[in-house]
């Protein structure tokens, strides 16, 4: 896991974390950092830490989007948008 700030957007990288480590790691990142939306998180290519992702994100009530529509291994955490 490493935490970077590569542009504008804070980002949580988690190659080398273990799964079982990952919705702890998330759960934090974003809790700490939850006045500084959108968050970036990397997951890589991994299905079953972008499972965890959209997990804690949704007990978040954020919103959850890719970071590049070409890179399907980094995500912005956002607020949610309500359009009526």
């Amino acid at each position: 896991m490493s935490l970077m700030n590569k542009s504008q957007h804070i980002s949580l990288d988690l190659h080398g974390s273990k799964h079982e480590d990952a919705e702890i790691l998330i759960d934090e990142f974003i809790i700490k950092n939850i006045d500084k939306l959108p968050l970036e998180i990397i997951t890589g290519n991994s299905v079953d830490m972008l499972s965890i992702l959209k997990k804690i994100v949704s007990n978040h009530n954020l919103h959850l989007i890719p970071s590049h529509p070409s890179n399907m291994g980094a995500y912005l955490v956002t607020m949610p948008l309500y359009i009526k």
